[in-house]
C-alpha cells in the first residue's frame, strides 16, 4: 500500500468514526426537549431508592465483621445487577427501530443518494445509541461510588465491571442494529432485538452456571483463573472482573479477551447489516463473507485445540484412503467425539443459511435465481454463489479443528472424525437444496426463508421428543426401530461402528439433496423462460 493511499484510508476511517454526521445528528434529536431530562431523572431516582433499601436492609442486622464485609460485597453485586438490567432493556430498544423506521419514511433512498455508505452510516447509529448507554452508566457513578467507599468493591473492580458493561452494550445494540435491517415493521424489529437480548443473556447466564458449577466440584483452575465466557453475562460483571485466562503460561485478563470477541461480534453485526443495505456485490457483502470465514476458521482451531490439549493421549493419526472404510469402523473414541462436536457445532449455521439458500422474484435482481454453482461469485451475495461459500464454511471448520488438534496434542484426527465431517456437509447440503425447492415454489423471499425454518424445524427438532415419547432414549449399543429414520441418528447412535453409519447416512442426504435440487432447478427453468416471455410481451 502507498502512502497516499493509506493517508486516504486513514483519513477515511477517521471521518467514520470521528465527527460522524450520523452520530451527531442523532444525538442531538436524542437530547432535544425535556424527555431526555425526565427520563434521567426517573432513572437516577429508581437506581437510588433501590440501592438506599438494600444498604438499609444490610445496616439494620447485627452482623460480624467478616458476615457485614459479604453483605456489603452483595450490595455492590445488587447495583451492578441492576446496571445489568438496565444495559440490557435499554441498549436493544435504543437501537432496535433505527433503520427500519428509516425504510418506513423512505429515506434510505434520499440518505444513500448522497455520498454515504453503509459502513458510515451504521457506525453512526451504533455510537449514538452506544453513547447514550454510556451516559446512564455515568449517572449511575455516584452510586457504584458508593459501594466503594463504603468497601464493598475496590475503583479497580467498578472500572473493569464498567468496561464489561459497556462491551454487552455494545453487543446487544450491534444485534438490535441487525434485526432493525432485516425487520419489515418496528414491532417485528423491538420483538426480534428483545429476542437476541434474552438469548444472549441466557447464553451467557447458563455458561457462568457452568463455571460456577464446575468450580464447586473442582472442575476449574484455582483463584482467579476461568474461561473468558464468564464476563460475558451483564449480571455477574462484578463477581468475574478480576478473572483471567492463562494463555502460553501467562494470565490474561478476561476483560481484554471479552473486548475483542465484542468488537468481532459488532463487525460480523455490522458487516451483515452493510450487505443487506448494499447494493449488489457491495464490499460490505464481501466483507462479511471473507470476515465468517476466517472467523470459524479461528474458531475451529480453538475448539480442536480446546478438545485435545497439550499432553493429553495421542489420538490415531490419519490413515491412507485405501483403509479409510476398515479405519471408520475402529474404536476411535477421540476422533468420534471430535467428529460429533463438529456436527454440533454447526447447529447455528441454520441462522444464515436461509439468507444463503433462499431466493425469490419480488426483491431486487440480486436476490433472483442465477445458477446453482458458481465459485466467482461465491462472495457476492447473489444465489449462485450460496453452495460454494457453504462448502468452504464447512470445509475451513473442518480443517481448522484438525489443524488444532494437531496443535494441541501433535497428532491429526483420524478417519471417524472425517466421516461425521462428510455427514455434516451431507445434512447442509440437504437443507441448502430444500432452500432451493421452497423458493422454487413461492415467489416471495420472506416466505420461502420462513418456510426453510419451519422445515428445518419440523425434521430437526420436533421429532425428538415424538420419537422420544414412542421408543424412549434408551438406544443401547444398537440404534433400532424409527431412530434409524431420524435425520439426527448417526449423532444418537452409540454403536462401535458408529462412524461407518455416519458415512451411509451421509451418502444417503447427498443423494437426497442432489434430487432435490434437480427438481427445484427444472421448476426455476421454466419459471424463468416464463419470466422472459412476459417481459419480451410487455416490451
Amino acid at each position: 500500500m502507498s502512502p497516499g493511499s493509506l493517508a486516504d484510508w486513514v483519513r477515511s476511517n477517521r471521518s467514520v468514526y470521528i465527527g460522524n454526521a450520523t452520530t451527531m445528528r442523532d444525538f442531538r434529536v436524542q437530547l432535544r426537549g425535556s424527555r431526555s431530562v425526565l427520563l434521567f431523572g426517573l432513572y437516577l431516582v429508581v437506581l437510588i431508592l433501590v440501592s438506599f433499601f438494600v444498604y438499609g436492609e444490610t445496616a439494620s442486622r447485627s452482623l460480624s465483621i467478616v458476615d457485614a464485609q459479604m453483605q456489603l460485597k452483595e450490595f455492590a453485586s445488587t447495583v451492578m445487577r441492576l446496571l445489568g438490567f438496565t444495559v440490557s432493556v435499554v441498549a436493544p430498544g435504543l437501537t432496535a427501530t433505527t433503520i427500519v423506521m428509516e425504510r418506513q419514511r423512505q429515506s434510505l433512498d434520499l440518505v444513500f443518494s448522497a455520498p454515504v455508505s453503509p459502513k458510515y452510516y451504521l457506525v453512526g447509529k451504533v455510537m449514538s445509541s452506544f453513547r447514550y448507554t454510556w451516559m446512564l452508566l455515568v449517572l449511575a457513578l455516584p452510586v457504584t461510588a458508593a459501594s466503594v467507599v463504603i468497601g464493598g468493591a475496590s475503583w479497580q473492580d467498578v472500572l473493569v465491571a464498567y468496561m464489561l458493561l459497556s462491551m454487552q452494550a455494545l453487543i446487544l445494540t450491534a444485534f438490535a442494529l441487525l434485526m432493525s435491517t432485516i425487520a419489515a415493521k418496528p414491532v417485528s424489529a423491538i420483538v426480534w432485538s428483545y429476542a437476541a437480548s434474552f438469548f444472549y443473556n441466557l447464553v451467557a447466564i447458563s455458561l457462568a452456571s457452568v463455571y460456577s458449577l464446575g468450580r464447586m466440584f473442582g472442575s476449574f483452575g484455582r483463584g482467579n483463573e476461568a474461561p473468558w465466557y464468564v464476563t460475558a453475562s451483564p449480571f455477574t460483571v462484578l463477581e468475574t472482573s478480576r478473572t483471567v485466562t492463562m494463555i502460553g503460561g501467562h494470565s490474561i485478563p478476561n476483560w481484554i479477551c471479552f473486548l475483542a470477541v465484542a468488537l468481532l461480534l459488532c463487525r460480523i453485526c455490522l458487516l451483515g447489516a452493510g450487505a443487506l443495505l448494499s447494493p449488489p456485490g457491495g464490499k460490505e457483502i464481501q466483507g462479511l463473507r471473507l470476515s465468517a470465514l476466517v472467523y470459524v476458521f479461528a474458531l475451529a482451531i480453538g475448539i480442536g485445540w480446546a478438545l485435545h490439549p497439550h499432553g493429553s493421549a495421542p489420538m490415531t493419526p490419519g490413515l491412507g484412503m485405501g483403509t479409510v472404510v476398515k479405519a471408520v469402523g475402529a474404536d476411535d473414541t477421540a476422533a468420534l467425539e471430535a467428529g460429533q462436536v463438529l456436527a454440533l457445532c454447526s447447529g447455528p449455521i441454520i441462522v444464515f443459511l436461509p439468507f444463503v439458500a433462499c431466493f425469490g422474484f419480488d426483491r431486487e435482481r440480486r436476490y433472483w435465481p442465477n445458477g446453482l454453482f458458481s465459485i466467482p461469485r461465491a462472495l457476492d451475495g447473489t444465489p449462485a454463489g450460496g453452495l460454494p461459500f457453504l462448502c468452504a464454511f464447512l470445509a475451513l471448520f473442518a480443517v481448522g479443528m484438525d489443524l488444532g488438534a494437531l496443535g494441541g496434542d501433535g497428532a491429526l484426527l483420524g478417519p471417524p472424525f472425517w466421516a461425521f465431517a462428510f455427514y455434516t456437509a451431507a445434512f447442509w447440503v440437504l437443507f441448502f437444496a430444500l432452500g432451493r425447492f421452497v423458493s422454487s415454489f413461492f415467489a416471495g423471499l420472506k416466505t420461502s426463508r420462513t418456510m426453510l425454518f419451519a422445515l428445518f424445524l419440523f425434521l430437526v427438532c420436533l421429532p425428538f421428543p415424538f420419537l422420544t415419547m414412542v421408543t424412549g432414549v434408551n438406544l443401547g449399543l444398537e440404534s433400532q426401530g424409527p431412530w434409524n429414520l431420524y435425520v439426527l441418528a448417526p449423532l444418537l447412535s452409540r454403536d462401535s461402528y458408529r462412524a461407518t453409519y455416519a458415512l451411509i447416512f451421509g451418502a444417503i442426504l447427498l443423494l437426497v439433496a442432489l434430487v432435490v435440487m434437480l427438481i427445484s432447478e427444472s421448476r426455476v427453468s421454466k419459471r424463468l423462460a416464463v419470466l422472459g416471455r412476459t417481459s419480451e410481451s410487455t416490451r
